[in-house]
């Protein structure tokens, strides 16, 4: 029996390796090819008046709600303050820090605003803290947005 056995397991493996293909094809898979999707970027411009003091926020915002652009405070009485706008849109709020200079001095603000609508902007404002050399929000909750400084979307200039 041990005999028979033995002898049906040589015949396979014999049967088995004339039936194998001995010559090699390589197969060659291609790259895939992905363009990465080309960012859009949306340009806003939007102005506020108060009385005889002019504000005006120019901004690009990218497919991913990341933004950046200028903000210029222009006050009738006092001294003006320009700066560079950088922050992200979470849903209808607009976060950013407000790197300005201001009377020969450079400084960051934490500012926020209130999208109403497409063509309407509200300042918020709330209590601040100083830290690391930026003013920021002491509590996001307790920004306020009443309207004080109402922002109008305005054709942007080139």
């Amino acid at each position: 029996m041990k005999t028979i056995y033995l002898l049906s397991t040589v015949a396979f493996v014999a049967l088995l390796s004339s039936c194998k293909n001995s010559s090699k094809e390589e197969v060659v898979i291609a790259p895939v090819v992905v363009e990465a999707p080309l960012e859009t970027i949306t340009k806003e411009c939007f102005q506020a008046i108060i009385e005889k003091d002019t504000i005006t926020l120019t901004v690009d915002i990218n497919s991913i709600n990341e933004f950046t652009g200028e903000l210029d405070y222009s006050y009738a009485q006092k001294d003006k303050s320009f700066g560079t706008i950088l922050g992200n849109v979470k849903g209808d709020t607009i976060y950013a820090d407000y790197k300005f200079q201001s009377e020969g001095k450079t400084s960051i603000k934490e500012v926020a605003f209130l999208k109403k609508d497409a063509t309407t902007l509200i300042e918020g404002y709330g209590p601040t803290v100083e830290m690391n050399g930026k003013v920021a929000f002491k509590d996001k909750s307790k920004i306020k947005y009443d309207g004080n400084v109402v922002y109008n979307k305005i054709d942007c200039k080139e």
